[in-house]
């Protein structure tokens, strides 16, 4: 389980979040919607040993729409090129 927490913090730690730069911020809660959408969080690997952590239909809509929030808050705010990474 520790490896699970150390590899989930290595690619979102909220402890740290709101001192990455807005770029980050905003493509962080872009990628928490998408991953619940596509069923990629929590980890299969790690459901199967913590059955208790599978998502309920409910639970995704909150998430999902937790990180939908905080985007569209950014939105309202920032300017939008000031948010999305310049390819």
């Amino acid at each position: 389980m520790d490896s699970h927490v150390k590899d989930g913090k290595k690619h979102l730690n909220l402890d740290e979040y709101t001192n990455r730069n807005l770029r980050h911020q905003y493509h962080k809660m872009e990628e928490v919607a998408e991953q619940v959408k596509e069923n990629e969080m929590p980890l299969e690997s790690y459901t199967w040993m913590h059955k208790d952590a599978k998502l309920t239909e409910e639970e995704k809509t909150k998430l999902i729409n937790w990180a939908d929030g905080i985007r569209a808050d950014m939105e309202a705010t920032y300017p939008k090129d000031s948010l999305i990474r310049k390819k």
